[in-house]
């Protein structure tokens, strides 16, 4: 994979799933650039290196940590959009603010950042986008609807930035990532049995973890997946192949 040269953005570092996909893309020669949103700071971070806190879901906030980065690093290449916030919450229980919130944090973001960076990076020579999402994209969770709502949005969101950035050489990709061990309590419903138990729903008889999507991302900023835009690349084992229980 030839990526000597080149700059991808991590819109959120602090997700479980970015540590592994920053090792990986930083072992493929990328120059990885770490975004920590909701920190309640603004600005380079110290004391590592190419890292930033900014909030995704704001707009002016992007377009100064894309100068920021232009002016400290070099053009972006790609942009990877981690952005992920559960809000465990029922329709009848949730207040309007914390489902707006919740909306900011997981699809607002994706359109931010989208709209400030790939714009750039189509000027740049093209490169890629990928969204980092859920299979609760398409599957409720019985638990935390907005963040299904949310994730869904990001899926048509991918679709439509796929055919408009397309014809500028930006390619973009959802991908969905099924829950992860340790997100057991978080995704536990008493109106869905989908994520109960789940180890032993899933064909691979595991809960993923974030060493998983890893390989797929990297795959997917990569010349080797150059045809390959506006897809789902649904990574969960084999788990949405469950029906009902016997």
């Amino acid at each position: 994979m030839a990526f000597k040269h080149k700059v991808v953005l991590i819109t959120d570092a602090s997700q479980p799933a970015a540590g592994p996909i920053i090792k990986r893309l930083e072992k493929e020669n990328l120059t990885v650039v770490k975004n920590y949103p909701r920190t309640g700071k603004k600005g380079r971070i110290d004391g590592e290196e190419n890292a930033y806190a900014y909030d995704t879901w704001v707009l002016d906030d992007m377009e100064e940590l894309l100068e920021n980065i232009v002016k400290d690093i070099g053009p972006v290449n790609y942009l990877v959009h981690t952005d992920n916030v559960v809000y465990r919450a029922l329709i009848e229980e949730i207040s309007e603010e914390d489902f707006k919130q919740t909306l900011d944090y997981n699809t607002k973001s994706a359109f931010i950042t989208t709209k400030v960076f790939a714009e750039h990076i189509a000027q740049n020579g093209g490169g890629a986008v990928v969204y980092l999402s859920s299979v609760h994209d398409e599957k409720p969770t019985g638990c935390a609807f907005a963040y299904s709502a949310g994730k869904g949005a990001v899926k048509m969101l991918c679709k439509e930035m796929a055919l408009f950035f397309g014809r500028k050489g930006v390619r973009c990709n959802v991908v969905e990532m099924d829950m992860m061990k340790g997100q057991e309590e978080l995704f536990d419903s008493l109106i869905s049995p989908f994520n109960y138990d789940a180890q032993t729903k899933i064909p691979l008889r595991r809960l993923a973890e974030p060493e998983d999507f890893a390989g797929i991302v990297c795959f997917l900023l990569s010349d080797e997946a150059s045809f390959i835009n506006g897809a789902d690349i649904c990574v969960d084992g084999g788990h949405l192949l469950y029906y009902y229980d016997r």
